[in-house]
């Protein structure tokens, strides 16, 4: 008696066939009537279709680059090299970002991958729904003693990217109407904040303890080992400055007491 294979097993060999260019209905545990190579073709040009135009709409500077038939070629090979494996679509795409840093971006310009991952984030803030901000007064609420220890929870639109390049600038002339004939494009490190709610989204430079200091809250750490790291990068960070300013931007939506087993760094 043979086994029947698993509906996740069933899927996934599916998934395999429609998703390379030689998959077969055999070994699926599929049977289709009439010719199932021309049945297979109808799921696998509708399958990349769906994934190109998923990937060249949260990717719209890497493709204003790059170029329409340039773009589609990166989609099909990280579809068939890194297929979507979470249930929502709306999940997938960073893999092509990753992708560029590696073997699928040789031979390509070098800040690719920045402007890649500047898009995703962007894309991310743009869907995101801003949070009710706190004013600093909420701050006096705390205990001095335990004001370190606190989580600035901020905004869920605001993602920060470190870039060798001033891919900003590139977002800038895209979005610009009257984009020059001729770019001067030179190595230069940027730390930037990508914010967005609602459909919109706007992107600032920062210094580098800013950017440390807004980074680390972003990723959930105490606002103490936040502070330090603002020091670590610039001997010159104001703490006082960097921490009014966070809520004069209305970046703080919630005060939090860290978690007993909270990363310390």
């Amino acid at each position: 008696m043979v086994a029947m294979p698993s509906l996740a097993e069933t899927q996934t060999r599916f998934r395999h066939a429609i998703g390379t260019d030689n998959g077969e209905m055999a070994g699926t545990g599929i049977v289709a009537p009439g010719n199932s190579s021309e049945r297979l073709a109808i799921y696998r040009r509708h399958f990349r279709e769906s994934f190109r135009r998923h990937l060249r709409g949260r990717f719209p500077t890497l493709e204003w680059l790059l170029g329409t038939p340039r773009m589609i070629e990166l989609a099909d090979a990280v579809v068939r090299t890194r297929p979507p494996r979470m249930p929502s679509l709306a999940e997938y795409g960073s893999e092509l970002a990753s992708a560029l840093e590696g073997e699928l971006g040789k031979g390509l310009p070098p800040y690719l991958s920045s402007v890649a991952w500047m898009d995703w984030h962007l894309g991310n803030a743009a869907v995101s729904v801003a949070g009710e901000t706190l004013a600093i007064a909420s701050l006096a609420s705390i205990d001095p003693g335990k004001l370190g220890d606190t989580v600035l929870a901020v905004q869920p639109g605001a993602f920060y990217l470190a870039a060798d390049w001033p891919v900003d600038t590139l977002l800038g002339l895209r979005l610009s109407k009257n984009p020059p004939d001729r770019l001067e494009f030179e190595p230069e490190r940027v730390w930037l904040e990508l914010r967005g709610a609602r459909g919109t989204f706007s992107f600032t430079r920062l210094d580098t303890g800013s950017f440390a200091f807004r980074s680390s809250l972003q990723q959930g750490l105490a606002l103490g080992v936040a502070a330090e790291t603002g020091l670590r990068s610039d001997v010159a960070f104001d703490i006082p400055a960097a921490l009014a300013a966070l809520f004069a931007d209305g970046l703080v939506i919630a005060l939090r007491p860290l978690p007993k087993e909270a990363p310390n760094a």
